[in-house]
């Protein structure tokens, strides 16, 4: 029984895996990220397989098939897909001067994520767009007759950098635009938490660093971690929601 297991083992073809094989006729946006894993894992194998037998591919279609796709996942890994709108929360635990006197200090946002790539060399980056509210005051009330408060509306865009160290899958990202006075810059790095299954709701802890022009003679700024929360809207639902009306 163990000597015919292995022989199977031996036997065995990767490129001819039925589900593989039934993976090469879908297109990569209906893929789920489960079946979209399997994919590229079979396909490693599909390509080991081969380099060992040194034998060509008997399906030219096929090849044109995994190159093409090959080609795709190198250039964006992890892929993006669908548009994320979030809502997030932040606290600041470093800051500058100008800021560090506050003692109430109130952080949150709104931010969407798109799959719109910019090609910049093989790094291929997706557009981001947020509209945060910053505000630090303080809680006494003689204090804040006294004194005003600092911070307002900001509306930025940039540009989102997915990256894959070991099996985590950080997010790096770089957006400028009007904040409360002028221009400023806000650099992120989301951790996104693992959900079970192909769950749309998205969990990302965050560590932001604002650096903003506070007047005309001085900048300031502060580093905050945070929480956000959002929901993966894919192209499937978009033309759902449109053919609606």
């Amino acid at each position: 029984m163990i000597f015919f297991s292995f022989v199977v083992a031996q036997n065995y073809n990767p490129c001819k895996d039925k589900r593989f094989v039934s993976l090469l006729k879908k297109d990569l946006d209906d893929m789920s990220e489960r079946e979209y894993a399997y994919f590229i894992k079979k396909e490693e194998e599909c390509s080991k397989y081969k380099m060992k037998r040194k034998r060509p591919s008997k399906s030219k279609k096929n090849n044109n098939a995994r190159r093409k796709r090959r080609n795709y996942s190198k250039k964006i890994s992890p892929r993006e897909t669908a548009y994320i709108p979030s809502i997030y929360f932040s606290f600041p635990f470093m800051r500058l001067q100008m800021t560090s006197d506050y003692d109430d200090v109130s952080i949150s946002g709104l931010k969407l994520e798109t799959p719109i790539s910019v090609n910049i060399s093989n790094l291929n980056p997706y557009l981001v767009f947020e509209y945060r509210s910053y505000v630090f005051s303080y809680s006494d009330k003689e204090k804040r007759e006294i004194l005003e408060d600092f911070g307002g509306n900001a509306f930025l865009g940039g540009l989102k950098f997915p990256l894959e160290i070991f099996k985590i899958k950080p997010e790096f990202s770089i957006m400028t635009g009007k904040f409360h006075y002028k221009k400023g810059a806000l650099f992120c790095l989301d951790i996104p938490q693992k959900l079970l299954g192909d769950s749309p709701f998205k969990i990302k802890y965050s560590i932001k660093t604002n650096i903003i022009q506070a007047n005309e003679n001085h900048g300031t700024g502060w580093v905050e971690v945070g929480l956000s929360l959002g929901y993966s809207i894919n192209k499937k639902l978009i033309s759902s929601i449109k053919d609606l009306f």
